[in-house]
């Protein structure tokens, strides 16, 4: 016989919408006519509003009215303790009664929503829904045990009650006799008693003197009423500043983390700001930090943030809305900065999008911000300046929809930490800057083909932004502060689209020490095909050995520019081990010749590299010309004028070497000597019962072997022209071409080798020439 399946219909308990809506008003009407405790009203009146807003609600009803009647009854057990009594309320149940207010606020904004929501709605968040009253109900349970209902009170009365007549009990007068504690004191008593800080002016009453000695009062969970502060100590902070305590929120709120609503999942990673997610809170948007950390690690680092941010008010560092409460199993702060990126995405974004004089004005505000940071960092937690830069060397960055950087707060350090630097705070500065920037900052020119970003347009822009940061901002031990002429370019264009221009740039900055000091150089090119003036062009797909000259603007009087030379050298040799390389002296010779005496020691081999530089002595002056010019010269060449290319700096590089191939003569192993009879010749040559002549045994060209043979001296002549042939010769005179050479000495050998040549030049960008 096949089963059935009866389906019935169970009964269940049908409460009366008009029998509830009678009960609520009843019980709201019973509070208002009990409860005379004047801190009380605050929080009965939001309870009010909850019982009459419980009334508009059709779904999870019985669920609010748990709730309301759980709030209620926490309140009637207060009246009935403290009837007859409201003058005597301590502060403790003070600040426990607004805590308990906040509470109820928050579940009479969620019942509000309940009863103002669809049903639809309601369908879709059941879950999130029930959830909520179970983390309601949660939070009275926790209200009620911080109250301690009647057995808390009574403590608190009692202490009340010592406090008001400490000046005629006894013992109180033995405690006010006693040398008074410090201004700060610590008491420290077993490992589970509560470690007080006492603030007094002079003179400790009899009450504070119990509280502090006596363990701490205990809730219904077995639990303390609060979390005890603990010591904070971070290497950034001040004593003044660690000190402190949370009891004074500083106008910030404290969140419940059932007000906050997750929008999403973090995609931070780095820094600060790993792990920071978009929230909801009260209908506005902002971003969450999460402790998640080991219960005390996560603990001590939510501490000094709050710390920090509670009393470091600057348009850079994080603006912190909020923060849990200490009693809170993950803790956070809630921060107004929600739209963020990289400062290393943003750069490359208006790398790509923008003008290059766009680039210098993004990265003057990250230096402003980031000095006006540091400054105000400094001064506020009183740091000496290795510490001010320990601070921004250890921070992480982020740039808000308004183009601010951020300044995230660096790891905490724990106990004592020593730094010293070489440099100063305008270096650190400068350095953070140029990190944001693709390849760290570091000039390139060879463009990452693996990365689709830099292209080899956006390398040269990199190079120019480089250069220019380099040479405008405070660097080593100038002052950090941003230089007022640099200031009026940021001030000038704070509009979505700024019109900074590089013509701008450089028109401003001519005059100023050390800019346009820079030049672009090529390690390897044909020597003595470049001089210093050459100008000129490299044809697509070429490269500096196809070189095409336009003209050579000194030689040809076109302009008239300082030049210098210069030249270094270098000898070393391979047998010394380790290999010292020894600079080598030269003496002047006429036709711009180069002498180089060299020590050749015995039976060795000496190898020499020998460098000839010619240089404009100021190369702001290429620059200028290059930029008044440059139009008319790819007019006349058909070229763009950013392809024009002005030699700067020319130089060679050669190595040489000279080597005396003679073997060395056989060392007889002789037995030691006595000091005492080695220097005696005649008593030595006698002992053996013959004379021996002078020189009579092994020699090396007329030096006994006892004596060491001294080194000779040869020259090597060079030159930086192209016609000069470098040449050993065994005098210091260079005779001129033609004069036959007297040659060294036939057991030395030499090496002439090949020559390279090296320049600078400067090149202007597109951007340069712009409304010319």
């Amino acid at each position: 016989m096949p089963l059935r399946f009866i389906r019935t219909k169970k009964l269940g308990i049908n409460i009366d919408p008009l029998q509830a809506a009678i009960t609520t008003t009843a019980l709201a009407r019973d509070l208002s006519a009990t409860m005379q405790f004047p801190p009380a009203t605050a929080a009965l009146s939001v309870l009010l509003l909850i019982l009459q807003t419980i009334q508009n609600i059709q779904v999870n009803r019985s669920g609010c009215d748990r709730l309301a009647r759980r709030a209620a009854q926490i309140l009637i057990d207060i009246e009935e303790q403290m009837r007859g009594r409201y003058h005597e309320a301590p502060e403790a149940l003070l600040r426990n009664l607004d805590r308990f207010e906040s509470t109820l606020t928050s579940i009479h904004q969620f019942m509000r929503k309940l009863a103002d929501s669809k049903w639809s709605d309601r369908f879709l968040r059941k879950s999130s829904i029930d959830d909520a009253l179970v983390e309601y109900m949660r939070m009275l349970d926790e209200a009620a045990q911080a109250f301690q209902l009647a057995t808390l009170i009574n403590i608190h009365l009692a202490v009340s009650s010592l406090r008001g007549n400490a000046t005629s009990n006894a013992t109180a007068e033995r405690v006010i006799d006693a040398p008074p504690p410090p201004t700060y004191q610590e008491v420290l008593n077993e490992p589970d008693s509560v470690a007080v800080e006492i603030r007094s002016p002079g003179i400790v009453d009899a009450a504070e003197c119990i509280v502090a000695e006596s363990d701490p009062p205990l809730a219904a969970g077995g639990e303390s009423l609060s979390l005890p502060e603990k010591r904070l100590t971070d290497y950034y902070l001040p004593a003044e500043l660690s000190s402190l305590t949370l009891e004074d929120d500083y106008g910030f709120r404290r969140y419940h983390q059932s007000e906050v609503i997750l929008r999403g999942r973090s995609r931070l990673q780095d820094g600060w700001w790993a792990g920071a997610t978009e929230v909801q809170v009260q209908g506005q948007r902002a971003l969450i930090k999460k402790y998640d950390d080991d219960k005390d690690n996560a603990y001590s680092k939510w501490l000094r943030d709050v710390k920090v941010l509670q009393n470091l008010y600057h348009p850079n560092l994080p603006q912190m809305l909020g923060f849990s409460d200490e009693r809170a199993p993950t803790p956070f702060i809630l921060l107004a900065n929600v739209q963020t990126q990289s400062p290393q995405a943003l750069v490359r974004e208006v790398l790509r999008s923008s003008s290059l004089g766009t680039s210098i004005e993004l990265l003057l505000r990250f230096y402003r911000d980031l000095a006006d940071t540091a400054m105000y960092v400094q001064r506020q937690l009183n740091l000496d300046e290795n510490k001010v830069q320990d601070f921004i060397e250890a921070s992480s960055f982020r740039v808000d929809s308004l183009k601010t950087l951020v300044v995230g707060l660096p790891p905490p350090r724990d106990g004592e930490w020593y730094t010293a630097r070489n440099y100063g705070l305008a270096h650190t500065l400068l350095d953070v800057c140029l990190r944001m920037l693709p390849n760290n900052g570091r000039v390139t020119y060879s463009y990452n083909r693996g990365e689709e970003f830099v292209t080899e347009e956006i390398q040269k822009k990199v190079n120019h932004l480089v250069t220019l940061a380099r040479a405008l901002l405070p660097s080593g031990r100038q002052s950090p502060v941003l230089p007022t002429h640099l200031e009026a370019l940021i001030e000038e264009t704070e509009f979505e689209t700024p019109s900074l221009t590089l013509r701008q740039v450089r028109d401003l900055t001519w005059n100023v020490e050390g800019a346009h000091g820079h030049t672009w150089y090529e390690r390897n090119v044909p020597a003595g095909k470049f001089s210093v003036g050459d100008i000129g062009y490299i044809p697509v797909g070429g490269d500096f050995g196809s070189f095409v000259l336009l003209s050579n603007v000194i030689k040809d009087g076109k302009v008239v520019l300082s030049l210098s030379q210069r030249s270094h050298g270098e000898h070393w040799c391979w047998e010394h081990v380790p290999i010292h390389r020894q600079p080598l002296q030269a003496y002047e010779l006429p036709e711009a010749v180069a002498g180089w005496p060299v020590a050749v020691p015995p039976y060795s081999q000496i190898d020499v590299a020998v460098v000839h530089e010619a240089f404009l002595s100021c190369v702001k002056d290429a620059w200028q010309y290059l930029l008044k010019n440059g139009k008319g010269y790819a007019a006349d060449s058909g070229i763009r004028p950013e392809d024009l290319i002005l030699v700067t700096h020319v130089g060679t590089h050669q190595d040489f070497y000279v080597k005396d191939f003679r073997s060395k003569p056989f060392m007889p192993h002789t037995h030691a000597v006595n000091p005492r009879f080695a220097a005696n010749q005649f008593h030595h040559q006698h002992s053996h019962g013959f004379h021996q002549p002078p020189g009579f045994g092994f020699q090396n060209h007329g030096v006994p072997f006892n004596q060491p043979a001294l080194p000779a001296i040869v020259y090597l002549l060079t030159s930086l022209d192209a016609n000069h042939e470098p040449h050993w010769s065994p005098s210091p005179v260079c005779l001129p071409k033609g004069v036959s050479r007297q040659p060294l000495a036939r057991h030395f050998t030499t090496k002439i080798g090949w020559k390279t040549g090296f320049l600078n030049y400067v090149q202007l960008h597109a951007e340069d020439f712009d409304g010319i």
